[in-house]
C-alpha cells in the first residue's frame, strides 16, 4: 500500500523564490540554492518475528530538492520502487507489509529503503527482521489478593490462549493480543482489571473470541467487583477493550457476543473499535458505568447489533474517522447534564467522512434519569460526519437532533422525538436540522411513546421496515429499540442503577 502526496508545481515556486533571494542588486550573478540531503524515518528499525506474522513498517521520507525515485530492496533484490517523473518536491510515505513464510525460519531478512533526489543525493535506511521460534511474551501466574485467587495475565499474548470460566482472570497493565494470535474467552467467564492502567488491546491481525450466551455472559470489570475486595467498583477503575482491524469490509477481529463491560473508561473509551473490519461480530454487548465514552468506532466497517450503553460520563456512542458500518437495536441512557447520546464526528485528518446507517435506536437523556435537560443533545453530527437515523426514539434531552456538520448531513426518518427541551414539553429539534425533516414526507413524529423500565417501548404509528435499509437489518417494523414482546436486554444486562435486569 502506498500513499502519495504530490505537491504539483510547488517545486517551481520554491526554486524561483530561492533564486530571487540569492540574487544581488549589484551583481547579475547568483549562487545556486542549497538543498538538504534526503531524510528517511521508519516506524520501527528491527524486530523478531515468527512464521505466519506480517512485518509492517511505515516509512516517511522527504527531500528539499526534487524526488527522483524511491527503492525498496529485500536483500539485494528490488521488490518495489516508485519513480517521480514530475520531480515531486516535499514528503511522501510508504507502508511495507511482508508475510513471514515457513521457509524463512532461522533467517535474517533485511529490507533497505533508498530515496534519491534530483541532484543524485541519496539516503538509505535499513530494517532488519529476525525470524525465529518466538518465546512467550506473556505470563499467567496464580496470585491471591485479599483472600481471592486469580489467574493474573501480563504482557503480550503471542500464542493462542483460552480463559476458562472455572477461574477468575485478572489483567495487569496493558495486555495485548498479538498478530496471528487468538484469545478465546469461554462463556460465563469473568475477567477483572487490576487498576486504572489496565486494558485489553487486540492488535491488528489479532483475534478476540468472547462468545457468551444469555445464561452465561462474559463480564469484563474492575477488581473491586471481585469477591473479598475492600473497595466498591467505580467508573474509571480501568481503561477498557480495544479491537484494531485492517479497515476493510472483509476484515475480522473476532466476536463479542453477550459481553458486559463495566466500570471502565479511565482516560479513554471503554470499548474502542479502531478500523475494525466488517466480518467482526459485535452483538449483545453492554457497556455500563464508564468514566468516558461508552463505545467508539474509529473508522472501519464493523456492524453492531443489540447494544446497551448505560451511565456513560461522556458520550454514549461515538463514531468518527470514516466509520461506514450499520447499527440496529441500540439503547443509550445518560444522566450527564452536558452529554451527547449518539455523536458522529470526523476531523480534517480523517481519510473519509463517516457515513453510517442506524435503525431502531432509543436514546434516553437526563430529563428522564437525571436532574434536567442541561446542555444536552440526543443525536449530533459534526465536522463532516454524516448519518442516517431511522426508527429512532429520542427523549429527555435539551435538543433531540442537532447538525453541527459543515459538510455532512443527517437523514432523519420514521422517528419519534418527544419530551425534550428545557421544560421537557417539546421535541427540541434544533434549528440546524433541515426543515424538510419536519415535513410529512419523512414521517417523523412528536407524539409520546409509552416507555417502561426507562427504555422499553416501541410504536408502529410512523415506523418503516428496517430490512429495506440493507441485508444487515432485521425485518422489524417499529420505532424504538426494545419491544415489550421481545426484551433482548433481560437476563444478561444491568439496569441503570447497576442491579440485574431480570
Amino acid at each position: 500500500m502506498k500513499t502519495l502526496y504530490f505537491f504539483r508545481n510547488l517545486h517551481i515556486v520554491v526554486l524561483s523564490v530561492m533564486i530571487l533571494m540569492s540574487c544581488s542588486d549589484d551583481d547579475d550573478t547568483f549562487d545556486p540554492p542549497a538543498f538538504d540531503a534526503p531524510d528517511i524515518e521508519l516506524s520501527i528499525e528491527s524486530g523478531t518475528f515468527r512464521i505466519g506474522q506480517t512485518i509492517r513498517v511505515d516509512v516517511e521520507y522527504e527531500a528539499s530538492a526534487l524526488f527522483r525515485n524511491f527503492v525498496v530492496r529485500r536483500g539485494n533484490t528490488i521488490i518495489d520502487q516508485i519513480s517521480y517523473p514530475n520531480r515531486t518536491l516535499g514528503e511522501d510515505t510508504y507502508s511495507l507489509e511482508f508475510l513471514i513464510t515457513d521457509d524463512l525460519l532461522g533467517t535474517t531478512q533485511t529490507f533497505t529503503f533508498t530515496v534519491t533526489d534530483s541532484l543524485g543525493e541519496t539516503q538509505t535506511t535499513t530494517f532488519t527482521a529476525t525470524v525465529s521460534e518466538v518465546a512467550p511474551a506473556f505470563s499467567i501466574e496464580d496470585v491471591e489478593i485479599n483472600g481471592t485467587a486469580f489467574k493474573q495475565v501480563t504482557g503480550r499474548i503471542n500464542f493462542d490462549e483460552t480463559f476458562d470460566k472455572d477461574n477468575l482472570w485478572l489483567l495487569n497493565g496493558e495486555v495485548e493480543v498479538d498478530d496471528i494470535t487468538t484469545l478465546t474467552i469461554e462463556a460465563g467467564t469473568t475477567v477483572y482489571a487490576l487498576d486504572e492502567n489496565t486494558e485489553l488491546n487486540v492488535l491488528i491481525g489479532g483475534t478476540l473470541i468472547a462468545d457468551g450466551d444469555l445464561d452465561d455472559p462474559i463480564i469484563f470489570t474492575s477488581i473491586n467487583a471481585a469477591p473479598g475486595q475492600p473497595d466498591d467498583p467505580d467508573n474509571g477503575d480501568w481503561i477498557g477493550i480495544t479491537l484494531r482491524g485492517d479497515d476493510t469490509p472483509e476484515g475480522n477481529s473476532g466476536t463479542l457476543n453477550y459481553v458486559r463491560i463495566e466500570n471502565g473508561g479511565n482516560g479513554d473509551e471503554a470499548l474502542q473499535l479502531r478500523q475494525v473490519g466488517g466480518n467482526t461480530s459485535i452483538d449483545f454487548v453492554q457497556v455500563h458505568n464508564t468514566d468516558d465514552t461508552g463505545i467508539r468506532m474509529r473508522g472501519g466497517f464493523v456492524n453492531l447489533k443489540h447494544i446497551l450503553v448505560t451511565k456513560p460520563d461522556d458520550r454514549g456512542i461515538r463514531y468518527s474517522d470514516g466509520w461506514e458500518g450499520n447499527g440496529q437495536f441500540w439503547v443509550i441512557v445518560t444522566d450527564v447534564d452536558d452529554s451527547i447520546g449518539l455523536n458522529g464526528r470526523d476531523t480534517d485528518e480523517s481519510p473519509r467522512n463517516s457515513d453510517a446507517i442506524m435503525s431502531n435506536v432509543t436514546v434516553i437523556g437526563p430529563i428522564i434519569v437525571g436532574d434536567g435537560a442541561g446542555d444536552t443533545e440526543g443525536v449530533q453530527v459534526r465536522d463532516g460526519a454524516q448519518g442516517e437515523f431511522h426508527n429512532f426514539i429520542v427523549t429527555g434531552f435539551d435538543d433531540s437532533f442537532r447538525n453541527r456538520s459543515d459538510d455532512g448531513d443527517m437523514v432523519i426518518k420514521n422517528s419519534a422525538v418527544f419530551g425534550n427541551g428545557a421544560n421537557g414539553d417539546d421535541d427540541g429539534l434544533h434549528s440546524s436540522v433541515r426543515d424538510d425533516y419536519r415535513s410529512a414526507a419523512n414521517n417523523n413524529s412528536e407524539d409520546e411513546i409509552a416507555l417502561t423500565d426507562t427504555f422499553v417501548g416501541v410504536s408502529t404509528t410512523n415506523s418503516s421496515d428496517a430490512s429495506t435499509l440493507g441485508g444487515f437489518f432485521d425485518a422489524v417494523n417499529f420505532v424504538g429499540a426494545v419491544s415489550p414482546d421481545d426484551d433482548w436486554t433481560l437476563g444478561w444486562t444491568l439496569n441503570f442503577d447497576g442491579s440485574p435486569r431480570e
